[in-house]
């Protein structure tokens, strides 16, 4: 009963948050630009302090490796915010870890591509990883995690760090859905919301952003 009761106050704060989100969002106004270029070549973005926390069960899971590689799509040709800026196919990951189901092996899979997603301030673009798939096994638990991981990338620096909370990545209802007795210790459900922790730095060729 307790972990209903605080998965349901920690959905109304989640509430919340989103509604104030999109009251900010609009009082904002709309943005200058609707497109971009990205320039550049191959991209290798490796991770740094990489860690997932399933925000309603409060489990958090922390990877040693986790890197990205790929290349930017059409270099120097403009396209529309939210179009893929580059692709991800080669992923990496080892030394993944929870406190309580001990070592885990975390698989990437498929193609992650990368988007910038409006107009930059200073050297930062708001962007994101798109197509995300994660495989993640256990002991007596496997489930899989989706969908997007919303952040920023500093073209000064060449590092996409993740915003804050709910990231767009959520645990799979159907295929995927948390599966084992240790899934249900962690308290995994379908549907909860996955915060990605750390950043990413390309030590690739350098990735620039204009506009338009």
């Amino acid at each position: 009963m307790n972990k209903r009761i605080n998965r349901l106050t920690g959905g109304l704060v989640a509430t919340g948050a989103a509604s104030a989100a999109i009251l900010a969002m609009t009082a904002t106004g709309a943005q200058a630009a609707t497109t971009y270029t990205p320039t550049g070549g191959s991209a290798n973005f490796v991770g740094s302090s990489v860690s997932f926390t399933d925000i309603e069960a409060g489990q958090t899971l922390t990877c040693s490796t986790f890197n990205l590689s790929g290349s930017v799509t059409s270099s120097g040709t403009s396209r529309a915010y939210g179009a893929d800026a580059g692709s991800l196919g080669t992923l990496t990951s080892s030394g993944c870890t929870n406190p309580i189901a001990g070592a885990t092996t975390v698989t990437p899979s498929g193609t992650w591509t990368v988007a910038i997603t409006g107009d930059k301030t200073g050297t930062v673009w708001p962007a994101r990883l798109k197509n995300v798939v994660a495989n993640v096994s256990a002991v007596n638990c496997t489930f899989t995690a989706s969908g997007v991981v919303n952040g920023k990338f500093d073209t000064a620096t060449q590092k996409f760090t993740p915003n804050s909370g709910a990231s767009g990545l959520t645990i799979n209802s159907g295929a995927g859905a948390p599966s084992g007795s240790m899934c249900v210790t962690l308290d995994l459900q379908p549907g909860d919301n996955v915060a990605v922790g750390g950043s990413w730095t390309n030590t690739g060729t350098a990735v620039a952003i204009t506009n338009p």
